[in-house]
């Protein structure tokens, strides 16, 4: 097998040559060829072949993130029992990155216990919690909410950032006056995630202190809350709005996000567009008016 960054795996699947082909390349010096040997063991995976799911599970401790990230994810996508239990295995009893790496390989796993992530909520190690929450998140488990609230007072500003995006995700009305007080939090990178979280979600409750927000030193933050607040619709953020428009911070986003808010607030029939073309529409009415 020839190596390097273009290197074109084999679609065959079953054979007991391409797979040790496979296999071997798992130890390449070049992560891109790890990467890409993770990928193509899927089908191995899925036939539960021992040496594959023994390599792949080697590979959840591999110095490169993304190819942590493709094992774990190709021993998700296997689909079997037999092979998720390598992840709650690793979760359990792992390494920090293998940890990390099965708890997020486990949040694509759907039909998996979700125990065990809501356990790896309370591991001492940040990356394990925060691959946990994103984990839970993105399988839009409600009854996490509760524990991902807790995790809004973690020491970590990257694990509370993840455990907003979860919520945000999951969408329970619930969250919202815990995901509000975050619009206070010492982080930006916190902060920025609240604002955005609260405005998926529409939550009208958060308006007042979503408008507090346009006064926010991070330009992102702004930007965020003008999107924000042009989700839900609150007339009465117009004013700081049209101050907003005379924000050239970001190249001018933070400008154009006021824009498309205004124009959604006195036009709000256009909230019931969905996401993207809702964004896209507004942002174009707002550019040509």
């Amino acid at each position: 097998m020839q190596s390097g960054l273009c290197l074109v795996f084999p679609e065959v699947q079953g054979d007991q040559t391409v797979a040790e082909d496979l296999i071997e390349l798992l130890k390449s010096k070049n992560p891109a060829n790890r990467w890409g040997a993770a990928t193509q063991l899927l089908g191995e995976a899925r036939a539960q072949r021992p040496e594959a799911l023994a390599a792949l599970a080697e590979a959840l401790e591999d110095d490169h993130p993304f190819v942590r990230w493709r094992a774990g994810l190709t021993l998700a996508g296997a689909g079997r029992p037999r092979v998720t239990a390598i992840l709650f295995d690793a979760l359990e009893g792992g390494s920090p990155r293998e940890q990390a790496a099965a708890a997020d390989a486990l949040g694509y796993a759907s039909r998996a216990n979700p125990e065990p992530l809501l356990q790896a909520l309370d591991s001492e190690e940040t990356l394990v919690r925060q691959s946990a929450a994103e984990a839970l998140g993105r399988r839009g488990y409600r009854p996490a909410v509760l524990r991902l609230t807790a995790l809004l007072e973690d020491e970590s500003p990257w694990v509370r950032r993840t455990a907003i995006r979860a919520m945000g995700h999951i969408g329970e009305g619930s969250a919202v006056a815990p995901l509000t007080r975050c619009l206070t939090d010492e982080s930006p990178w916190v902060r920025r995630s609240a604002t955005y979280a609260l405005g998926a979600m529409r939550a009208q409750q958060a308006g007042p202190k979503l408008m507090a927000t346009l006064d926010d030193p991070d330009p992102q933050v702004r930007r965020n809350a003008a999107w924000a607040i042009g989700r839900i619709g609150d007339p009465a953020a117009l004013p700081k709005l049209r101050a907003l428009q005379a924000d050239t911070a970001l190249d001018g986003a933070v400008t154009r996000e006021a824009e498309a808010a205004i124009y959604a607030i006195e036009r709000p029939g256009w909230q019931h567009l969905a996401g993207a073309v809702q964004r896209w529409l507004t942002r174009w009415a707002a550019s040509t008016a």
